[in-house]
């Protein structure tokens, strides 16, 4: 089993990361966990119904209550939130009670913010069981929802308790689900680490086979780098801008595609129309671009996206939290440097998407 510590102002916390739920129960003890004041186990239906084994053997060792709700990106709302508050209460959860988050992103996300705001604060566990959820939202700390058709809206920081990530989990993932987490692991490659995008790229056929070690390397490479970032900037105030290389034009494309495009497809295409910007505002060296290309098309990810409503596409990038009535953009000087706060015009992304994703 490999760890890593996470560092922040709030509290540190161990990541666990190792090819089995095994070890889980011995991680309670380790971490202080008492099952004596109620554990509870949140997750979504999809998860629920592929991991009920998992779930009976946590059940097992926690006698935790479970719920679960319906997934998707259009229920990380509020109604939702509601659901497991109601849920909690029903069931006595009190301010001694533990969360555990059982699934992807948008349940993490859920959770924790349930339990940063139940009671005033809760401890939770993290389990992410997507690739994208294990190589870069399980830490961090940022909690939330969406409102009014902007991504996480509301929300704020809280850590866990622990994460525990088990690379086994990523075997039962579609080939959608699983590329879709090597959008952020290539992200994490061009903004801080070209060995790990030279790692991604010389390995990519074991890569798409999901090869245990190869799996392990990447997910444990992308913790290393952003907990290195988090460690500096917890509350996103300056240097861990970077983490969001790509993200201002990708959540445009996951809202003007109504979440047909998933996050890790659009960052991939938000890194692309980010590294046109570079080569226009920073003289970025035209070759990146190429490299970048080649190897989103290795790993099956998308690199061409028409925006179809332009008004809707600009509302989403407006309205980045980021942005405070300017639009500012991560923007690259070379492979593992980035510049942050780059304002960037409604005309510049326009002539970017045309000579990126959008040309031909």
């Amino acid at each position: 089993m490999k760890e890593l510590t996470v560092r922040s102002i709030e509290k540190n916390y161990r990541v666990y990361i190792d090819n089995t739920i095994d070890k889980f129960h011995t991680l309670l003890e380790v971490n202080k966990i008492k099952v004596n004041d109620k554990v509870f186990l949140i997750t979504d239906d999809v998860v629920f119904n592929i991991y009920k084994d998992v779930i009976e053997l946590i059940k097992n060792e926690t006698n935790c209550k479970v719920f679960y709700f319906i997934h998707g990106e259009t229920n990380k709302s509020i109604n939702t939130l509601q659901a497991i508050y109601n849920f909690l209460m029903e069931n006595g959860a009190t301010r001694n009670s533990t969360l555990i988050a059982f699934g992807g992103g948008i349940v993490g996300d859920l959770v924790g913010f349930a339990a940063s705001t139940y009671m005033r604060g809760i401890k939770f566990i993290n389990i992410p069981t997507t690739l994208l959820s294990q190589a870069d939202s399980c830490i961090g700390g940022k909690m939330g929802y969406n409102y009014n058709g902007i991504k996480n809206a509301i929300g704020n920081f809280y850590n866990p308790v622990f994460v525990y990530v088990c690379i086994g989990f990523l075997k039962t993932l579609k080939n959608e689900q699983f590329r879709d987490g090597l959008g952020e692991a290539i992200k994490c490659g061009v903004i801080k680490d070209n060995q790990l995008l030279q790692f991604i790229n010389n390995n990519y056929k074991y890569i798409l086979e999901k090869e245990n070690d190869k799996l392990l390397h990447i997910v444990k490479e992308c913790l290393i780098i952003k907990s290195g970032v988090i460690e500096q900037d917890f509350k996103d105030i300056g240097i861990r801008n970077i983490l969001n290389f790509g993200h201002t034009v990708g959540h445009g494309i996951e809202v003007t595609s109504n979440f047909g495009i998933s996050h890790g497809e659009a960052v991939g295409l938000g890194m692309l129309v980010a590294v046109k910007l570079s080569e226009s505002k920073l003289l970025l060296c035209e070759e990146v671009y190429v490299k970048l290309e080649n190897l989103l098309k290795k790993l099956e990810l998308p690199v061409k996206y028409k925006v179809d409503n332009y008004s809707s596409f600009m509302y989403a990038i407006n309205h980045d939290k980021k942005n405070n009535g300017k639009i500012r953009f991560v923007l690259l000087e070379e492979i593992g440097k980035c510049k942050i706060k780059v304002e960037i015009t409604e005309e510049e992304i326009l002539a970017a998407l045309k000579e990126s994703i959008a040309r031909g």
